[in-house]
């Protein structure tokens, strides 16, 4: 009997000796293991709370530049450039702030915009994104050479476009060997025309169908953002460097001025000149020394026959200094008319050079001058051209330097260009 309880008080000591040593192990090995994975949890918790922070800082930052593409996207005059409309106030949120810092460049109509977005108090941020943006302002006026607002029809045969062409509605080629160069095609609808009909660049059209016609570049079934523009005569009103209510006559000078016939001569400033005539005509010729525009505003559309609101070019209108034809940082001239532009001449041949544009219509253009003669424009036009006389020839072309040399005053569209969040 002492043998048996002895044996068995034995093996009980014995298990009972081996379930220590096995707790022991399962501690050492738990132990490690669990502040392993304690230690992983606070790792993670900790780069969710920085994610979370950085996410908020960058959203601060993002939101001043989707500020600034909101003003820009309601004005497409007003607010680019002075500090009055682009200055913003520390703005505070829930869990942070953000500040903006800014370099407008009217004269290269861009905007440099540097945003910080802080999670944590202004005094103690806990984390600070910086986006860095650059904005460029441009006007679809100077994009193309010739742009027209709603369906165009080219009867003509043996022409050449030069500069991008776009048609706010369908395109129709009926003449023979028609070439569009050095630019874009942009075709708001069907392009319709023969194989000798020559695109060489890109074609962009939202319809159906592209014709039969010959794309050296590439073809593209949609097209860019592209805005007819509106005229804001009320912008012009309140920029005005000369205005006047009736009819008159402007003669630009290449001494940097301009002269209203039968009054003042009025100095062009450094930052451009806009000279408004509100619901009445312009007649301008002469030599362009600055950068001007020219408005003729209209209560009401009209046509070109009688309607005020219309620009008349009745001699060369040209630049100053060797490149009389491209504009360039001392010289650059748009004609923005409500209603209708006509280039007359009679008895010689006509130059232009400038943005002409006709807010209303299709073809409120128009040319009249001698039969034998010849017509150059060189620039942008954006509505079909009647023609009466100059027989000798008529040559459009397009001025890339507009794009860089923008008169004033023209309506714009803000693009991001560059963009850096760090």
């Amino acid at each position: 009997m002492f043998i048996r309880r002895c044996c068995r008080s034995r093996a009980s000591r014995r298990e009972s000796g081996q379930a220590l040593i096995m707790a022991l192990v399962v501690l050492l090995f738990a132990l490690p293991v669990g502040l392993y994975f304690i230690d992983g949890v606070r790792v993670m918790v900790r780069s969710a709370v920085a994610e979370r922070q950085q996410k908020t800082a960058s959203g601060m930052a993002n939101a001043v530049a989707t500020d600034y593409f909101r003003q820009f996207s309601q004005n497409a005059y007003d607010g680019h450039y002075d500090t009055d409309s682009l200055s913003r106030p520390q703005t505070f949120y829930s869990a942070g702030y953000s500040t903006v810092t800014f370099i407008p460049d009217a004269a290269n109509h861009s905007l440099y915009l540097k945003a910080s977005g802080s999670y944590g108090s202004a005094a103690q941020p806990k984390t600070t994104r910086v986006l860095e943006a650059m904005i460029q302002f441009y006007s679809d006026l100077v994009q193309y050479g010739t742009m027209v607002n709603g369906a165009f029809t080219v009867s003509a045969s043996n022409v050449n476009y030069f500069g991008g062409f776009y048609t706010n509605g369908n395109l129709t080629v009926t003449g023979a060997n028609v070439r569009f160069n050095g630019g874009p095609v942009v075709v708001r609808g069907n392009l319709s025309g023969a194989a000798s009909v020559v695109i060489d660049g890109d074609l962009y059209y939202s319809g159906t169908s592209a014709g039969s016609v010959t794309v050296l570049g590439n073809r593209y079934n949609f097209i860019p953002s592209v805005n007819w523009p509106a005229l804001d005569f009320a912008y012009y009103d309140a920029h005005y460097t000369y205005k006047t209510s009736v009819n008159q006559t402007i003669v630009f000078n290449s001494t940097g001025t301009f002269t209203v016939v039968g009054g003042a001569t009025y100095a062009i400033p450094a930052q451009g000149a806009i000279i408004y005539a509100e619901n009445a005509n312009l007649t301008i010729r002469g030599i362009v020394s600055g950068r001007v525009t020219a408005v003729a505003g209209a209560a009401t559309a009209g046509n070109c026959a009688s309607a005020a609101g219309r620009i008349i070019v009745n001699d060369n209108l040209y630049y100053v200094g060797a490149s009389s034809i491209a504009a360039s940082a001392n010289a650059s001239f748009a004609a923005l008319a409500r209603n209708c532009v006509t280039f007359t001449k009679t008895g010689a041949n006509l130059l232009v050079a400038g943005v002409f544009f006709a807010e209303q219509g299709t073809v409120n253009m128009r040319l009249t001058g001698s039969a034998g003669y010849r017509f150059w424009l060189y620039g942008v036009r954006t509505q079909g051209i009647s023609v009466s006389g100059f027989s000798g020839g008529i040559s459009l072309n397009y001025d890339a330097n507009l794009r860089s040399f923008q008169p004033p005053g023209l309506p714009e569209r803000a693009l991001l260009v560059n963009w850096k969040l760090r």
